[in-house]
């Protein structure tokens, strides 16, 4: 007894717009969830190393955000191991942070870490690097090139008017691997702490 298969056929326009539908609402959930990561809960330890979120934040991201936890700790867990990653490939192969042309280098970084986590003004900060570099030309003061990216992270969201909440300084650091007394010693160095 042989049994014959009828060949199917297959609408192929549905297939791509379904596919390009998933991935838009994939990416909101993704800034959403992250947004409210980065600006109400803290990531890491006093120590700046990477943890795990407790399960309470969790549920506590998806009753406030209204999307499944399922979701929220796919996107989270999926988040903090590839930033694991990025942190120990700098850590061990600092060669990478030095250039001769440091501006390109910098909007090189501001894109990765955007690319990895979606929560600040893209356009605006690569714009704001080359406010920072005419301020650290004037200094001459050159720090290595995290910190510039976490300094232009920072100025692009404090001056972020849709943003009423800032991102907390040690998720931002840890994105960046930056040392809070290189963070702090730079935005001192270009008058952040004076200026309003």
């Amino acid at each position: 007894m042989t049994q014959s298969l009828k060949s199917q056929e297959y609408d192929l326009r549905q297939g791509p717009e379904d596919e390009n539908k998933y991935l838009k609402v994939h990416r909101q959930q993704k800034i959403r969830i992250l947004n409210y990561l980065f600006r109400y809960i803290t990531f890491t330890t006093r120590r700046e190393e990477i943890r795990a979120i407790p399960r309470i934040l969790y549920r506590q991201m998806s009753n406030k955000l209204q999307i499944d936890i399922i979701i929220v700790h796919h996107i989270v867990s999926r988040f903090l191991v590839d930033l694991i990653r990025i942190k120990k490939f700098i850590n061990e192969n600092s060669y990478v942070l030095y250039s001769k042309n440091r501006t390109t280098l910098v909007k090189s970084y501001i894109h990765k870490f955007y690319r990895l986590a979606p929560v600040f003004d893209y356009n605006r900060a690569r714009e704001n690097v080359k406010i920072l570099k005419m301020k650290l030309d004037a200094h001459y003061f050159w720090p290595r090139v995290t910190t510039q990216v976490a300094v232009v992270i920072y100025i692009t969201d404090k001056l972020d008017p849709s943003q009423k909440d800032k991102i907390l300084q040690t998720n931002l650091r840890s994105l960046c691997n930056c040392s809070a007394y290189a963070f702090h010693r730079t935005r001192n160095k270009i008058g952040l702490n004076k200026q309003k």
